[in-house]
C-alpha cells in the first residue's frame, strides 16, 4: 500500500472561523455583504459592494486606474500580494489582496465600473 494523500480524520473535526463584519471599504463604495472564513490554514473571502462613484475605464486601452477598495479585517489577511477576481455582470478583471489587507481593483475588460453596479469578489490564501 502506497501513502495516502490525505490526513487521517482529526478529531474532534475543525471548525471555520467566520467574520461577516469587518470588511472597511473606500469612499465610493458601501458593503453589501461580506463573509471571510479560515479553516485548516486556509481562508477565503467573498464580498458584495454598491458601487457609489463611477470609476471610468477611459478610452483605448480601456483599463480602470489603480483603486482602492477597501481593508479586509486583521486575522483574515493573506501573508504575501494575492490575486482575486472581480465581476459587475458587464465589467469583470482583477484585484490586488495584500499582506495589510487592502483590496485594489487593477483591471478590467473595457468597461467602466458604474455607480448603482454591484462589484462582487473572491478569493482564497494558505495561510
Amino acid at each position: 500500500m502506497g501513502a495516502s494523500l490525505y490526513p487521517p480524520p482529526q478529531s474532534p473535526t475543525p471548525t471555520a472561523t467566520v467574520v461577516t463584519s469587518g470588511f472597511t471599504p473606500t469612499s465610493g463604495f458601501t458593503v453589501n455583504n461580506f463573509e471571510a472564513r479560515k479553516i485548516n490554514g486556509v481562508c477565503s473571502f467573498g464580498l458584495d459592494l454598491n458601487v457609489v462613484t463611477t470609476i471610468s475605464a477611459g478610452s483605448s486601452p480601456w483599463n480602470l486606474p489603480d483603486t482602492v477598495i477597501g481593508t479586509l479585517p486583521a486575522g483574515f489577511t493573506p501573508p504575501r500580494t494575492y490575486t482575486a477576481i472581480y465581476g459587475t455582470g458587464f465589467a469583470d478583471g482583477e484585484a490586488d489582496v495584500t499582506s495589510g489587507g487592502t483590496i485594489t481593483l487593477r483591471s478590467t475588460n473595457s468597461w467602466d465600473i458604474s455607480a448603482g453596479n454591484t462589484v462582487r469578489i473572491s478569493g482564497s490564501w494558505v495561510m
